[in-house]
């Protein structure tokens, strides 16, 4: 009876080790991944593209070297979105958290602000244009 309740324990302790180890965040896991992710799609479009060939005398892959360069794409596409989520997420439930405003206020303040800057244009505009006409007329008493 000890024996099974002694290698239940040992099972339990082995499950949850193993359970830390997949469950365990590494400090720069996401970055590492975020490079292999580049470094598989860079590496499944050179042969695709024909930059880069396999020999076909290597295994499975030199058979058929544009599905391993498709699979290795879109593995490193998953991959890629997995290393750059962690970043995202908190932004998207920020954006959920949003009040947006109505139409009405929409309308309202642009319309605001389209009329200050056409005030504003037409006042820099006339502002330019006595200035000018000042600077001639001294220009043109300098000159006599």
């Amino acid at each position: 009876m000890s024996t099974n309740k002694g290698n239940k324990q040992k099972e339990v302790r082995k499950h949850g080790q193993l359970m830390s180890v997949f469950t365990r965040e590494y400090k720069h896991e996401g970055l590492i991944l975020l490079i292999l992710a580049v470094i598989a799609i860079v590496l499944g479009v050179l042969i695709i593209t024909g930059t880069f060939t396999i020999p076909s005398d290597v295994f499975l892959l030199g058979d058929y070297p544009l599905v391993f360069a498709w699979i290795l794409v879109g593995l490193g596409v998953i991959s890629f979105v997995l290393a750059v989520w962690p970043f995202y997420k908190p932004s998207i439930e920020e954006v959920k958290r949003i009040t947006w405003i109505s139409r009405g206020s929409l309308l309202k303040d642009s319309l605001t602000v389209f009329l200050f800057v056409l005030i504003l244009g037409v006042y820099f505009t006339l502002t330019d244009s006595a200035f000018s006409q000042l600077v001639k007329w001294l220009t043109d008493i300098g000159a006599r």
